[in-house]
This record gives C-alpha cells, sequence and structure tokens, in this order.
C-alpha cells in the first residue's frame, strides 16, 4: 500500500511537470518536491528541498503507512522544512481532521526520523515541558505538540524561553549547551513542532514571545477526491476515478441535505475509515463489483449514525449515486446467532432492530478503536454493548471491561497530577485503568467503557488515545499505549459540548428512540411474571392502555419535571410489581381484578407528576382525558382518577379520604413539625410505602413549603430498626467529592471489595433538593454524576486507593424543587426515579388542617378557655 501510495504521487509530479513543461532542474515546480539523492563525496543520504538539506537519520521506523501527498501536503513540507531550515519551530494550524499532527509525522519518516507525539493538557507545568524538551535535545528526535494551546498561559511564557535556549544552541552549533540550569548534549537534528484548533473550548492565545518562534502554517481542508482515489488505489480498486468522485459526492451532499446532528461529520477521519472497510470487503469478495463493493460499504457504515428522520435522505443519495444496485448487506449469520442467544441469556428480546444495532458494534469496534454509543436515556445504550460484551463470553474470547464516569471526579483525579511543591507524582483513575488494561497479557477484547457527559476539558486530553497515534501522554511524561485488543467505549446521550476535534476521532453508534421503543421492555417484564393467566392478560391491557397514554402524555399534558416516556413505562412495570402480589391477584383470581390493578397503576405511573399550574390543573385535565378514553373499568362519579384507591377487601376504587387518620395535637411537638394528614399525604404515603418496600427510588417533585420534607422524614421515622438513615441535604457548592464522603459515612467494609451499611441493614440515603449543586460550565452537575453511577453499576472507585468499591443493600428518596436550582436534572439520572407531584393544599385541604390544629389547641383543658371561642375556629381562614 506503501508503495502504491508514493507511486501514484510521482506519477502525478511528472505528468504535471510535462503539462507544465518544466525544462530546467531549477524551476521551482521540481525544486519544491521532497527528493532524496546520495551523496558519494559524504557517502550520506540527503533530502532536498527548496534551498533546504536534510541528512537522512537512518531511524528504522517500521514499516508504516504513508500519508497520501496532495497540493497542501505539499505546501506545509516547504513551511516546515524552510522553519527547520531557519532554526525554528513549525506550527501547522486549522480545523479538526486536516492533518495537522499527520503531516508532521509522515515529514519525519521521509527524513528518518523520529516524532514523538505529545498531547498537551492543563496538567502540564513547566518542569514536565522543560523535561521533553530536554529529551529532545539529547536524541535530535522531533516532537510534535498536539492542542499546544491547551497548556495555561502561565506555563507558556516558561516554555518559550525553554524553546529559545535550545534554538539559540543550535543556531551557535553547539554541541553542549546550558538549558535550565543543567548542562546538556545537543544533536541538531531536534525539531519543535506545534499543532493547535484555533478557537476551540478550553484553548488559550498563545503569548507573542513564543508565537515568534514558531512558523505558522495554515492548513485547510485538503482535496478528498484526490485522498480518495490513491487510497482506493492503494487498498486494491481497478475504477477509483469514478468511485472517488461518487464516493465525495455523497459525503458533500450528505453535509448540505442532511439534518445538522451534533454526532455527524463528514470530514477525512469518517472517508478514511469507510476506506479502510471497502478494502477489506474487496479482499473478502474478490468478484463482486467494485461499484457493489463500495456502495454497500458506504450504506451499511454509516447507517448506524443516521438519525430516523434523515433515513430517507440518506438512502435517496445512495440510490441517486448507485442506480438500480441492490446489494443485500454483508451478514454473518453464525454470529448473529450467537448474539440472539446472548441476548435471551441476559432476559432480554432478541428483536431484529436491537441484533442489528450489536452487530453495527461489532463492526465499529474491527475499524475504530474508540466507538461513541450516542442515544436518549432509555433508548438501550447499555444493553447494546452489554449484550456484545456477552456475545463474546458465550463465543469463549475471555472479554474484561473497567466501567467509569470521567465527570465523578476532577480532571486532575482522572488523568493524574505533579504536585507542584514535591514534583510528586500522583495517579489518575484512568491512567491506572489503562496502564492496567495495557500490561494484561493475551488477546481477549479489554474495553474502558466511559460512561458520563463528555466536556473538552477531559474528552480533549484522549486525543492522541482516539486517533491513530493510540498514546495516552500524562503530565508526568509517561506514555501508555493502547494494545490492539483494546477499545475505549463512550457511551453518552449528546454530542453538544464537545468540539468537531472529538466527534471526528471515533466512530458513532447512534440508537433512536424509535429503535427500540417500549415493547421489548414489557415484553422482558412480563416474562418474569410466573402466572399464565396473568401473562396473558397483562399483555393484552399493556398495548391497550400504553400507546395512547404516551402519546396523549407527552403532547397534551405538561408534567411537573421532564420525563421520557420509558420511565413513565418502567414506574408502571415497578407498581405492577408491588400491586401484583398473591394477597391481592391469588393465581385463580377473575380476570377483572388484573384489569383493575392495572388501571390504578397506570393512573399513577402516567398521572404522577401532573401538577397544578397558574390557570389550569392537569391533573383534572387527565382526569377528563382518562374517563373519556377508557370505559372499561368505571370510576366512582365525583373527584379525579386520582382520587381513589382500591379496597383490599372489596377490590373496588374507594375515596382515599376514607383512609385518614384521626389527628391527634401532640403539644410536645414544635407546631412546624407536625403534620395533619390529609388525602394528599395519606396517597404519597401508600406510594412510598408500597416503592421503598421493593426498593424503588421515589421522588417527591413539588415548590417550597408544600411539604415535601416533612412527608418523607414522617416515613422514615417509622421504619422498623431493620433500616438505616443518612440524610444528604445538597447545596450549591456540595461536590462529588464532600457527596462520595457523606455517602461512604455510614458504610462498613465487608468481604473484599464490597461495602455496605452494618449488620444486614438497609440503607436509606435521602437526598434533599436534588437539583440544587452547581452546574458547570458544560451542563453537568458533579455530585449526580456519583449517583448515577452507583444506580448503574453499583459501585464507585476508592478516591485514594483508585480501587473499585460495590456497594449493597442501599436506596435513594429524594425532594426536589422544580422552581430553584438547576430545575431539573440529568434525564439519565431523572429516569431511575418515581416522580411524584406535590401540590400545594387546596382550600378544603388548608382549611381542614388549621382547624383540626386551632381546635384541639382550644380544647386542651389546661389552657381553661372558653369553649364558645373554640366555634370560632372554623372562621380561622
Amino acid at each position: 500500500m506503501t508503495i502504491c501510495t508514493i507511486d501514484v504521487h510521482s506519477r502525478d509530479v511528472v505528468s504535471k511537470m510535462i503539462q507544465g513543461k518544466v525544462e530546467a532542474g531549477s524551476a521551482f515546480q521540481w525544486q519544491s518536491q521532497l527528493r532524496h539523492r546520495w551523496g558519494e563525496k559524504e557517502y550520506h543520504c540527503f533530502a532536498n528541498i527548496c534551498d533546504a538539506q536534510f541528512t537522512y537519520s537512518y531511524e528504522y521506523l517500521g514499516n508504516t503507512p504513508r500519508l497520501v501527498i496532495t497540493p497542501l501536503t505539499d505546501r506545509c513540507y516547504i513551511t516546515l522544512t524552510q522553519s527547520l531550515h531557519l532554526i525554528m519551530g513549525g506550527g501547522p494550524a486549522g480545523p479538526a481532521g486536516t492533518g495537522k499532527t499527520e503531516t508532521t509525522k509522515d515529514l519525519g519518516r521521509a527524513l528518518g526520523i523520529m516524532v514523538y507525539v505529545f498531547n498537551c493538557s492543563e496538567q502540564m507545568d513547566y518542569q514536565s515541558c522543560g523535561n521533553i524538551y530536554k529529551g529532545l535535545a539529547q536524541t535530535g528526535a522531533w516532537g510534535c505538540f498536539d492542542e499546544f494551546n491547551r497548556i495555561s498561559v502561565e506555563v507558556l511564557s516558561v516554555v518559550a524561553v525553554q524553546v529559545k535556549s535550545v534554538q539559540d544552541a543550535i543556531r551557535d552549533k553547539k554541541e553542549k549547551f546550558n538549558f535550565m540550569g543543567e548542562i546538556i548534549c545537543l544533536v541538531p537534528s531536534v525539531g519543535i513542532f506545534i499543532t493547535m484548533n484555533p478557537g476551540y473550548a478550553g484553548r488559550t492565545e498563545l503569548p507573542e514571545n513564543l508565537k515568534a518562534l514558531f512558523r505558522p502554517c495554515a492548513m485547510v481542508v485538503p482535496d478528498f477526491e484526490l485522498i480518495c482515489e490513491i487510497m482506493l488505489v492503494a487498498e486494491g480498486f481497478q475504477e477509483a476515478k469514478i468511485l472517488a468522485r461518487k464516493f465525495i459526492t455523497l459525503y458533500t451532499l450528505c453535509k448540505e441535505l442532511l439534518s445538522k446532528q451534533d454526532h455527524y461529520d463528514w470530514g477525512l477521519r469518517a472517508i478514511k475509515s469507510v476506506l479502510v472497510v471497502a478494502g477489506s470487503l474487496k479482499r473478502g469478495d474478490p468478484g463482486r463489483p467494485e461499484e457493489e463493493v463500495l456502495m454497500r460499504t458506504l450504506r451499511d457504515f454509516n447507517i448506524p449514525k443516521i438519525v430516523t428522520d434523515d433515513m430517507p435522505v440518506f438512502m435517496g443519495l445512495i440510490g441517486d449515486l448507485f442506480p438500480a444496485l441492490e446489494v443485500p448487506r454483508k451478514r454473518d449469520l453464525e454470529f448473529e446467532r450467537t448474539v440472539k442467544q446472548a441476548a435471551m441469556d441476559l432476559s432480554l428480546q432478541p428483536e431484529d432492530n436491537f441484533i442489528l444495532k450489536v452487530v453495527q458494534l461489532e463492526e465499529l469496534l474491527e475499524v475504530r478503536h474508540s466507538v461513541f454509543i450516542v442515544g436518549n436515556s432509555g433508548t438501550g445504550k447499555t444493553q447494546v454493548w452489554k449484550t456484545l460484551f456477552k456475545t463474546y463470553q458465550n463465543l469463549k474470547k475471555k472479554p474484561i471491561f473497567n466501567d467509569l464516569n470521567p465527570k465523578a471526579v476532577t480532571n486532575d483525579e482522572l488523568f493524574g497530577i505533579i504536585n507542584p511543591a514535591t514534583r510528586e507524582w500522583k495517579d489518575g483513575l484512568l491512567s491506572v485503568i489503562m496502564r492496567d488494561q495495557a500490561n494484561l497479557a493475551g488477546d481477549n477484547p479489554k474495553w474502558i467503557v466511559l460512561d458520563g457527559d463528555i466536556d473538552p476539558m477531559w474528552i480533549e486530553s484522549l486525543n492522541t488515545v482516539m486517533d491513530d497515534n493510540k498514546i495516552l501522554t500524562l503530565a508526568s511524561n509517561e506514555r501508555i499505549a493502547l494494545t490492539p485488543v483494546m477499545r475505549l467505549m463512550f457511551e453518552i446521550s449528546n454530542l453538544r459540548t464537545a468540539t468537531p476535534a472529538t466527534v471526528s476521532r471515533a466512530g458513532i453508534l447512534y440508537i433512536n428512540a424509535q429503535d427500540l421503543g417500549w415493547n421489548p421492555y414489557v415484553t422482558s417484564w412480563v416474562e418474569t411474571r410466573k402466572i399464565p393467566a396473568e401473562k396473558s392478560n397483562l399483555v393484552i391491557l399493556f398495548d391497550k392502555y400504553i400507546p395512547s397514554c404516551l402519546e396523549t402524555v407527552r403532547t397534551r399534558f405538561k408534567k411537573i419535571t421532564p420525563i421520557v416516556d420509558m420511565a413513565h413505562v418502567h414506574m408502571l412495570c415497578h407498581l405492577l410489581n408491588c400491586l401484583l402480589v398473591p394477597e391481592n391477584t391469588p393465581a385463580e383470581c377473575p380476570k377483572e381484578w388484573h384489569d383493575i390493578f392495572f388501571v390504578f397503576a397506570c393512573v399513577w405511573a402516567f398521572g404522577s407528576a401532573m401538577f397544578q399550574e397558574a390557570s389550569v390543573d392537569y391533573r383534572i385535565e387527565f382526569s377528563k382525558w382518562w374517563m373519556n378514553e377508557f370505559k372499561t373499568v368505571k370510576f366512582p362519579a365525583g373527584g379525579t382518577v386520582f382520587d381513589f384507591y382500591i379496597d383490599h377487601e372489596t377490590k373496588k376504587f374507594t375515596p382515599w379520604t376514607e383512609k385518614i387518620p384521626k389527628f391527634e395535637l401532640d403539644t410536645d411537638i414544635p407546631l412546624q413539625a407536625v403534620l395533619v394528614p390529609t388525602a394528599e399525604t395519606i396517597r404519597i404515603r401508600y406510594f412510598l410505602d408500597l416503592l421503598m418496600k421493593n426498593k424503588h427510588p421515589v421522588m417527591l417533585v413539588g415548590s417550597a413549603g408544600c411539604g415535601k420534607t416533612v412527608l418523607v422524614n414522617e416515613k422514615l421515622q417509622t421504619l422498623s430498626e431493620s433500616y438505616a438513615i443518612q440524610s444528604v441535604p445538597f447545596n450549591f457548592y456540595t461536590s462529588s467529592e464532600m457527596l462520595q464522603k457523606i455517602l461512604e459515612k455510614p458504610l462498613e467494609k465487608k468481604a473484599g471489595r464490597n461495602y455496605g451499611p452494618p449488620g444486614n441493614k438497609t440503607l436509606i440515603y435521602f437526598i434533599d433538593d436534588m437539583n440544587m449543586p452547581e452546574v458547570d460550565a458544560y451542563g453537568t452537575v458533579q455530585p449526580h454524576t456519583i449517583i448515577r453511577q452507583h444506580m448503574d453499576y453499583g459501585h464507585w472507585y476508592d478516591r485514594t486507593k483508585l480501587s473499585l468499591k460495590d456497594i449493597h443493600n442501599t436506596q435513594y428518596v429524594s425532594c426536589m424543587n422544580p422552581t430553584s436550582g438547576s430545575f431539573t436534572i440529568n434525564p439519565r439520572l431523572q429516569r431511575h426515579f418515581c416522580v411524584f407531584a406535590i401540590s400545594f393544599p387546596n382550600a378544603e385541604a388548608l382549611n381542614n388542617i388549621y382547624h383540626s390544629i386551632l381546635s384541639q389547641h382550644l380544647a386542651n383543658p389546661e389552657l381553661r378557655i372558653n369553649p364558645l371561642i373554640g366555634k370560632l375556629s372554623g372562621f380561622s381562614l
């Protein structure tokens, strides 16, 4: 492939020179090419370009693929070699995916010099930079500093002095020179290059004294068609010219005609990865016409990232460019069978759409070593990679994975930091996981799953890992190389805050909400039920109620806080789990009993988050709609659907008001802590009892002063001895570290890495004011990330030892005011909670509350109040 690439370039140069009638060796078109010659006199190999001459360095770099040389690469070569000739550094700058780093590396290959790529991050200080320059100066190798403008300005001004001392020594032809107070040897072939993305998030402007030492070179978008054509030739395609034109036309049209999604990237890196796949498909099926091979690649490799709305447009474009071609997908039926089996092992539904996503993920992991699994919460992202993991286990591949939430720790804790005073290196969580995986022998698949929000501050430190360098460079100057079997997987809900540099570096599997929907989840849940009659009833009931409920709740009613569709379905299944127990619905019970319990659960699963707005009470609206829509199970007249519960004995709807106990005023308790039971508190208490018994997290949402905290506290005080309680009030300054300390306080170490509350107790974390903590610049609330990591994976990491801690026997209950703090919380955390809206008591309830308190207070014999005054308490409001 390398020979093809170089030969095609030589052919193009020669034909250009013939066209331009170049006759003399001094013509610029000839001089501007990088030419190698053997000097008989010096007995050395030299490389000449323009008026610069370099001695070939004879470094063995292995048989590496070379870059396709375009006019842009030529221009960059001239600039970089001229800057070396003038004893300066080179600074290619330009947008993501234009080949800044790769061109520098390729020039190094042409001159036989080793090029070390360093990914610069905020963790680097002047001493770690100085150590790199010291090493480069003594070996004569080149250093390419990627994303140089991510280093903080204070460090950059010192770096300028260091670079200048190296350049001055070369200019003065010294063999030894003084570098930061040390005398070191100098090999004059040293070159220092910096690459930058101007104007991306987290970048600074370079100081003037540093700018002066580097010669800038603007990198613009290269000639895609030329690159595409030459790579197709190298991959073995005969009709490369026509196919390249079709390929680039498709990508240009996609860029213009498809919707503007954050995860779409039609740039150089995307083109290159598709070409690699096309090459492997061609070699795997040599008899197939080339047009079909390319069409199949373009279709099957782009479909995973395309959103549902854009699908018809994309398929239309493919159809126009490759008319009358019908090529089936390349399928590995044996592998698909094992995937289906793996899905069933995890008690999931082997639906075609789901299996397709798992297969697409496998195909992506074949060609890209970092993959984003993108999709809204509840679309099944986690299950897709877990199914592939299970498939590998069934195939006896012995896969391993480590998961972490990169936002649950700070950047310094993620990548490690040098203590500025003692110069001591403290390892980071990601660097430890990566080093451990890289040191593991064997060719079994090893994954690092980064499940958390993306922001440029941490993900850009992985730039060199995610591109072709595959190396994590730490501030301690350690370099951890990715082994061929290691993969990075990012599970995220959107790429809103990612820069183009990030999006272009990874393969993308986009999971639309429509790909799976609610059906597979419900089917899996129904399969966990034991009684056949109940199963068949439930399937009919789900199909009857859910579609119209989801549709109407999404469009007609306003919820107190945004809740994704799947969360309503989860809550319905949780409620049915708690209600359809043998004491309520024995095995031989009539079908009507299932109906009434299902309707009760459904009303509360979809209506619990309805609330009273200034002008509209959405509870009443929902109630009216329900009564009109579903008439099979009748609610009693008078009141809304929320005013009734199912009586245990009669299995009929009974008003909540019948459950209200008589209120007894305790004179010893301060007045603000007194709870007068009303219909609202009784029903919330009923659901708290029901759901907390089965360890389902509950969240009460309502404006200030409507009694959320009092309700929960009253429930927690009445719990038995087998429960322990940890109250966690949030405020603006709560960080994930502070939260983790509070969460760990009541836990004790069990066997191995297991932690839990003392004895066999269950620990309840009561989180008050869930949405109070600060939201960072990229939309993440740090404390929430650690709660989500715990709820999704059942563990978090020790902050000092960086080891896993599995946390058992804990559950959450929380309160939130939707009109304060950050208003809403991340949908990926929100969906775990069953939400109940708490509205402010109405006039009747208020009257009842104050009348109960006042009348009992006045009736107290110790106060000797005239009984006539007691009658006035009715007018107290």
